[in-house]
């Protein structure tokens, strides 16, 4: 049995990378592996917005993701730094920082590149999308 951490470093905005990794993930799932994690870094963290709203006529995947980490127990940590720089707060960070709400959707947690890489020691196999 594989065990699988996946990468997520494109942007919810460019192309189909999103329903790419979302598919591989069940396709893992499928084929009785494991995926450990989801790692949200760089562009990327933008999947994690609360913010953002389905327009109904574009690629929409934040309650997909949610699904997911449901559905299968799959952690889905975003890096604090690379969110925290494009404007992704959780509500300790808002709080701490007098900021009025929080945007950082559930179920997705901040982690910092060193638990991530923790992570990595856990799995065999890396994928980027």
């Amino acid at each position: 049995m594989a065990e699988y951490s996946i990468l997520i470093t494109s942007s919810p905005f460019d192309g189909d990378a999103a329903l790419r990794a979302l598919g591989f993930i069940q396709g893992v799932i499928d084929n009785g592996d494991v995926v450990n994690n989801v790692f949200f870094y760089s562009e990327g963290v933008h999947h994690t917005n609360s913010l953002m709203l389905n327009t109904g006529d574009e690629l929409f995947v934040l309650d997909d993701w949610k699904a997911l980490a449901d559905a299968h127990n799959i952690k889905l940590l975003v890096c604090i730094t690379a969110a925290v720089k494009r404007g992704i707060v959780s509500e300790l960070e808002a709080k701490e920082n007098g900021i009025a709400y929080a945007n950082l959707a559930a179920p997705f947690e901040q982690a910092g590149l060193g638990e991530f890489f923790s992570a990595l020691h856990a799995c065999n196999r890396l994928v980027q999308f």
